[in-house]
């Protein structure tokens, strides 16, 4: 198998597990884009942005073992249910480790829930215990899933959701890479707000080729 087909099985793992949460598969396309031009900002070296790209595709790929009463409820969690869904970082975990191809996308699928004040999950890491791309991939999650509309969602206004961003610089997000998203915010918005599908594939397709010296 060659390394173009390797792509896209993680690219195709992460769509199954994105269409069984909300059908999220567009999700997963713009985190993957975005993270990567984040992770452009500070130099990555050639392994760890597709580590970051990889991860960017698999993230949620534990949300498969999540019983469909809490993965697709509609309100709120209660205690019980939320200590079930914490559980999809480690299954994610789980699914890859036997692959080693996909090594290099654990620090994402393991750790984007961190925080960088140690309040997540699932290790309660802090700082700099969080691997650098988990601390990137976070603020792009996070950041799409405030932007984009989603079925029990409206979406928010850049103005809004920058500020719910800044707020959470220094506990949630890691202030330095917050610093960096904030330049590049407005670019990301209107990939977000304006790309189709269509639009969005072809960007994607053009930049994993970049990452992966396709």
């Amino acid at each position: 198998m060659d390394l173009e087909d390797n792509i896209k099985i993680a690219q195709l793992l992460g769509n199954i597990s994105a269409l069984r949460d909300h059908k999220t598969n567009e999700h997963n396309i713009r985190v993957a884009y975005l993270s990567s031009l984040l992770g452009k900002k500070f130099d990555l070296d050639k392994q760890a942005m597709q580590g970051l790209m990889k991860g960017a595709f698999l993230h949620d790929i534990g949300k498969i073992g999540i019983p469909d009463k809490v993965l697709l409820k509609d309100d709120s969690l209660n205690n019980q249910e939320w200590a079930i869904m914490k559980q999809h970082p480690v299954m994610g975990v789980e699914l890859v480790k036997d692959i080693e191809w996909f090594h290099d996308a654990v620090p994402v699928i393991l750790h984007h829930h961190e925080k960088f004040d140690g309040s997540g999950y699932p290790g309660g890491l802090k700082k700099d215990e969080i691997p650098f791309n988990a601390r990137i991939f976070a603020i792009i999650d996070v950041f799409d899933a405030l932007v984009a509309e989603r079925p029990y969602k409206k979406s928010f206004s850049l103005k809004k959701t920058l500020t719910i961003i800044e707020q959470s610089s220094s506990n949630h997000f890691d202030p330095d890479i917050v610093k960096q998203f904030m330049l590049c915010a407005d670019k990301f918005y209107k990939v977000i707000s304006n790309c189709s599908k269509k639009d969005l594939k072809k960007k994607l397709i053009k930049r994993r080729g970049r990452v992966f010296g396709l």
